[in-house]
């Protein structure tokens, strides 16, 4: 009989081995890393529940993870968009003109524009010239924010802007970004660092990596993270009239998921009986998220 629970990283993981194996091997679940001795780990792989090494974890495992905190409430910061808006700057020589621009915009400049008078009462001139989407009038500078809320007002708008919600009719089930990188910009090392501590310090997973697509390099953030997508949807619906965005069937499959997870712990029988009823009893009275394993 092994015995199981949510160790100190918050993963449900049981005791397979003796006391004296001390190798260690490192797990990275969207930014949050850390090393440990070898154990057991619960994953969902294949539509199934299953015991594996943590040593034998391969990518896009998911790993249980209890959610003892919430950031549900925080407060949306619209100001955040001229943060987005401002990402980008270049000046002119010949001119001497400052402007910002947003690199690779495919989305009609004339509804952005509309929007952001009408909606969020950010009065600047967008305009599509060449291969260029330029932003001008605006008056504040760039700046990464550090208050928790403000981060993640910041990554709401990049979405908006540099990708979208991944939905099929509605129905939400992540969100991806798509961030040009030009050599006088560090965002991707900024939200590098970002995505690192609201991993460790607010449990919330977003993955991220760099990409090279011909000519052109990408920084791609994407997260299924179900606090992140409430948050997000509600933000969305809030402050676009026009969107309707559901998490109906997101939310029935993380809650099957999670009923396959109850079943398994009670019917697989190399579990001690006696940490069942205390793992069963955590699942009943807190939230889990399910975290692809990188």
């Amino acid at each position: 009989m092994f015995k199981f629970w949510f160790d100190e990283h918050h993963l449900l993981t049981l005791d397979i081995l003796d006391e004296g194996y001390s190798k260690e091997y490192s797990l990275c679940l969207s930014w949050y890393q850390f090393s440990s001795k070898d154990k057991g780990v619960l994953v969902y792989n294949k539509r199934a529940w299953r015991i594996v090494h943590l040593k034998e974890i391969s990518e896009w495992m998911q790993a249980c993870f209890l959610q003892e905190k919430s950031i549900e409430g925080i407060e949306f910061n619209v100001s955040m968009l001229e943060n987005v808006l401002a990402l980008f700057q270049w000046f002119n020589e010949e001119t001497w003109e400052k402007y910002h621009y947003l690199p690779f915009y495919s989305k009609s400049v004339e509804f952005l524009e509309n929007d952001l008078k009408n909606s969020f009462w950010i009065s600047v001139k967008v305009a599509k010239e060449a291969q260029w989407t330029f932003v001008r009038w605006i008056e504040k500078p760039y700046m990464f924010p550090d208050d928790f809320s403000d981060i993640m007002s910041l990554i709401f708008w990049l979405v908006v802007v540099y990708w979208k919600f991944d939905e099929k009719n509605w129905e939400v089930s992540a969100i991806k970004a798509h961030i040009p990188l030009v050599w006088w910009t560090h965002i991707d090392e900024e939200l590098d660092w970002c995505f690192r501590v609201l991993a460790e310090k607010y449990w919330v997973f977003i993955a991220a990596q760099r990409v090279q697509n011909w000519a052109k390099r990408v920084y791609q953030f994407s997260s299924n993270d179900r606090e992140v997508l409430k948050l997000f949807v509600g933000w969305m619906n809030t402050y676009f009239s026009e969107q309707n965005l559901k998490l109906e069937n997101y939310l029935k499959k993380q809650e099957e998921i999670k009923e396959q997870l109850v079943e398994y712990i009670k019917n697989e029988e190399s579990l001690d009986i006696e940490w069942k009823d205390e793992v069963l009893d955590l699942l009943n009275k807190h939230d889990v998220k399910f975290i692809k394993c990188l």
